[in-house]
């Protein structure tokens, strides 16, 4: 009986699996086959998404040197009218204390002139 049941596997089944053996190695062909096409596309994007990088930081480097150059000159402009500001307050300042000065010693002399006055 045993052997009745080997003998009506290998007649049914082996051909089966023998079948399905070849549809297991067609799907593998196919999945190695997109499995190629999705590793050249990947590749692709890859590098579409490297040159679109590197144009980008290009482009961030071409606006950091334009900011630079306007910062440096906003900072040029800005010394220069501090410049002149600090002169001028320093003008000032200098006629301040020649007038301060020159108040002071009229005080001073009027003080000694009512003093005088004040004698005769």
């Amino acid at each position: 009986m045993a052997e009745k049941i080997l003998g009506w596997l290998e007649r049914v089944l082996l051909p089966q699996i023998s079948e399905l053996k070849g549809g297991v190695k067609v799907i593998d062909a196919r999945i190695g086959g997109l499995e190629e096409k999705l590793d050249s596309r990947m590749t692709g994007l890859d590098d579409k998404l490297s040159a679109k990088m590197d144009g980008l930081g290009e482009k961030i480097d071409g606006v950091e040197k334009r900011l630079e150059c306007k910062i440096d000159e906003v900072d040029k402009r800005l010394g220069a009218k501090i410049d002149e500001v600090d002169r001028r307050l320093g003008s000032k300042i200098d006629d301040l204390d020649k007038r301060l000065d020159t108040t002071q010693r009229l005080a001073v002399v009027e003080t000694q002139l009512k003093e005088l006055r004040a004698k005769a």
